[in-house]
């Protein structure tokens, strides 16, 4: 369909208005995760866990201080800047390292002196650190995202590249690496199209051993080396390979792949022990025999998904004599560790105790039952706010949730990643926590490659949903869950390399609004995003072309008393006829607003308010209030505003951005 383009209106700018009441609720989620640990003994003789503890915009990440004896944190130190950290290594001089997001610095930490120093950034571009290990006497080896930089940093050289830049051309993660001194070679992992890199340091020769037949996953998430052998872990398949490393007495290296090992939960494996190595399935831990390539479930249940598996010697030898296996994850809002002693058998779990930090909101919407509901970023957690106490309840088990919405009178929950949906029923007790069923999960699109679910809404009792795919593909989906029967059917790239981010329903079909750019890790096919229409009984979808040229994203849509679908792309405030399928209204709001080369998935918020005014949130930033008739807008809020939901009253809920919820009350 050729665009047909139609003139913005001349907006408004009311200097003065009298405004509504902002209030400030409170932060309506809070957890005490972490994402990876290291372990190493204190100048007492402590047997110490070190923890990279999230936090939050606005809320620093902490490195963490733990005496793995007692299960008792002694220190939380503050990581300026950082949300939190995925990787943390200790160096062979004993200082500890942890590397950040979303900021991307690098800080290391001296217990010697309990100095924190903030080190920068390996490139100017990095957001994301991966994969930090030792390396030489002072110095680790570390990975980024954006940019697939291998890097060293020393406290004397400071940061080195290694290799290309990016270190496999097109791609964007150095996630993982493994270091053979021996050799002189470093192994380094590549997504969101799995690569595995050798690196010679001494020529800086690179060359690629990862079989073209796992290039159809999307990482290569975790590399160790442990026993000869180099033990490769791919996401999302969670498959591992084996491979054994040989060194000549001529200096050849050849590796040589071995087995592979199904269903690896945990990220990557725990040191050699008396031949093995081990690793969790599904929560349950597994011992590897790297003599025979044998793998056996011990039948122990850890509860968690461990990001760091190590064995380490405890104080208490009677309990847990010899070496015990250690290992850190998140459960329930928690860091949770285990010790499991592979000579008695012996188990123990422990939630440590650990202040929470609020956690960054990630979708705010009203129930029925007059309730606010927001979901939380990262680890998730859910949060029930009743406008008539001022109270929240939270509730642990739901991962990131990004969006929620009713039918039936039962909530779904969409869920990152895989493109989870969870159903819980307001009606009966929040069981998760406990081992039951409510929320329960009733199914994820991995299958069929999607991963982020922004777009839910609904049309008669049929749950729609939109989906981003994951990383490294382009092309969302549309899916279609009927909660009576359970059925679904995913409607796969409707619009071609197209994202869906945003949906509403109306009269047998949906309008969606769409994005250029799909999972991390790939550049756009398209410079443009559509209006997608898709009608739910013919199963057909169009693409009507924007007024505007050259916009990216729509990412708010509404339907108004007017008859209209309302939207929002980049700065512009649309409104599209569904009867003419035409356009109608077009206001330019905030002309500063252009999206670049970064991946926008979700910016804009749109809803009519009790007033008849269309409200809206942009940018993290802004609540505006624009009244199509007169053309006419405010800035109601400027220091942050995200999402956006209405009560009984008509007062609207939306989040400051970061991890508070506000609430703003229309005058009179």
């Amino acid at each position: 369909m050729n665009r047909i383009a139609i003139e913005p209106v001349e907006v408004k700018r009311a200097a003065f208005r009298p405004v509504g009441t902002v209030e400030d609720l409170g932060a309506p989620i809070h957890n005490s995760t972490s994402h990876a640990a290291a372990f190493a003994k204190s100048a007492e003789g402590r047997t110490i866990m070190y923890l990279s503890l999230d936090g939050a915009h606005g809320e620093d990440a902490r490195l963490g201080i733990v005496d793995l004896d007692e299960e008792r944190l002694l220190e939380a130190i503050r990581l300026p800047d950082a949300m939190g950290g995925f990787t943390m290594t200790v160096a062979n001089d004993d200082s500890v390292y942890v590397a950040s997001h979303n900021k991307g610095n690098v800080y290391r930490y001296t217990p010697a002196d309990g100095k924190l120093e903030t080190l920068g950034k390996p490139t100017p571009e990095t957001t994301f650190g991966y994969s930090l290990i030792p390396a030489g006497k002072d110095a680790v080896f570390g990975g980024t995202y954006p940019g697939a930089v291998f890097y060293e940093y020393s406290p004397a050289g400071g940061f080195k590249l290694h290799g290309p830049k990016p270190f496999e051309p097109g791609e964007h993660y150095v996630r993982s690496l493994a270091h053979w001194a021996e050799a002189g070679v470093t192994y380094v992992g590549i997504g969101s199209h799995p690569r595995l890199k050798r690196y010679e340091h001494a020529g800086g020769h690179i060359g690629e051993l990862l079989p073209e037949s796992y290039w159809n996953d999307e990482f290569v998430y975790d590399l160790n080396i442990e026993g000869g052998r180099l033990f490769v872990r791919l996401n999302p398949s969670n498959r591992m390979l084996v491979y054994r490393l040989t060194l000549d007495s001529q200096g050849r290296i050849t590796e040589q792949l071995e087995r592979e090992v199904p269903n690896v939960g945990s990220l990557g494996v725990s040191e050699e022990y008396e031949g093995c190595v081990y690793y969790a399935s599904a929560g349950t831990i597994h011992r590897y025999d790297i003599a025979t390539g044998e793998a056996a479930s011990l039948g122990v249940d850890t509860t968690i998904a461990p990001y760091k598996l190590s064995f380490v010697q405890l104080a208490d030898q009677e309990s847990f004599p010899g070496r015990t296996l250690i290992g850190a994850g998140c459960r329930m809002g928690k860091t949770r560790l285990f010790k499991y002693n592979p000579t008695t058998g012996a188990i123990r779990i422990t939630d440590l105790d650990i202040p929470g930090v609020p956690t960054n909101v990630q979708c705010v919407v009203a129930g029925s039952d007059g309730h606010i509901y927001t979901g939380a970023f990262l680890v998730g957690g859910t949060s029930v706010f009743d406008p008539s106490t001022g109270l929240f309840t939270e509730y642990k088990g739901v991962g990131q949730t990004e969006n929620i919405a009713e039918v039936g009178g039962k909530m779904y929950f969409s869920v990152y990643p895989h493109a989870k949906l969870f159903e819980y029923d307001p009606a009966e007790p929040w069981s998760m926590v406990r081992g039951g069923s409510n929320p329960r999960q009733l199914f994820n699109l991995s299958a069929e490659e999607q991963d982020r679910p922004y777009g839910l809404t609904t049309g008669g009792d049929v749950l729609y949903i939109g989906t981003i795919c994951g990383y490294g593909k382009l092309g969302g989906s549309i899916t279609a869950f009927d909660p009576r029967s359970g059925s679904r059917k995913v409607y796969r790239n409707p619009l071609p390399d197209l994202s869906i981010v945003t949906l509403v329903h109306h009269s047998g079909k949906l309008y969606g609004g769409t994005n250029v750019w799909g999972g991390l890790g790939i550049k756009p096919a398209r410079t443009e995003a559509e209006l997608l229409i898709f009608d739910v009984f013919s199963e057909e979808a169009r693409g009507i072309p924007l007024p505007v040229p050259g916009l990216k994203a729509i990412t708010a849509l509404t339907f108004g008393t007017d008859g209209l679908i309302w939207g929002m792309a980049e700065g512009y405030v649309f409104a599209f006829d569904p009867a003419s399928e035409s356009f109608v209204h077009l206001a330019h709001l905030f002309p500063d607003i252009r999206y670049g080369e970064q991946s926008i998935w979700r910016d804009a918020s749109l809803r009519f308010g009790k007033d008849g005014a269309l409200y809206g949130t942009v940018q993290g930033k802004y609540l505006f209030r624009y009244d199509p008739a007169v053309a006419s807008m405010e800035t109601l809020v400027e220091d942050g505003a995200r999402f956006l939901a209405e009560d009984r009253e008509g007062r609207l809920y939306f989040s400051d951005g970061k991890t508070r919820l506000r609430r703003y009350t229309l005058p009179g």
